[in-house]
C-alpha cells in the first residue's frame, strides 16, 4: 500500500509529523498513540523546520527530499513548489 498526499507550501493542512504518523496509523488500523514516538527514528522538530514558512509566513523556496524508516514503512518526505508525504509498506514492494 502506498499512501500519498500532497499539498502546496502555504496549504499544509497540519505538521508534517502529524500527517507521517496519522498516515501509518491509518494504514494499519491502530490508534495514533499505539504507535512509537516519531523522534525514535528522525528528528521531528527538525523535519518541521524543513517546512517552516520564512518570517513573513510565505512558504521558503527550496527543494530536497527526506527519507526514512518508520513502523515498517519507507517515508518519503519531498518538499519544493509543492510538498508530497508517502508512505510504503517494506512488504507491498515487488521482489527484485
Amino acid at each position: 500500500m502506498i499512501i500519498t498526499g500532497t499539498w502546496r507550501g502555504d496549504e499544509q493542512p497540519e505538521p508534517i509529523t502529524d500527517a507521517i504518523v496519522t498516515a501509518v496509523a491509518d494504514a494499519e488500523g491502530v490508534d495514533v498513540r499505539t504507535l512509537p514516538p516519531l523522534w525514535n527514528v528522525i528528528d521531528p522538530e527538525a523535519l518541521e523546520e524543513l517546512f517552516a514558512p520564512t518570517n513573513g509566513g510565505r512558504a521558503r523556496r527550496r527543494a530536497g527530499r527526506v527519507e526514512f524508516g518508520y513502523c515498517d514503512y519507507d517515508v518519503t518526505v519531498a518538499y519544493g513548489e509543492s510538498n508530497t508525504v508517502s508512505i510504503e509498506g517494506r512488504n507491498d514492494r515487488n521482489p527484485r
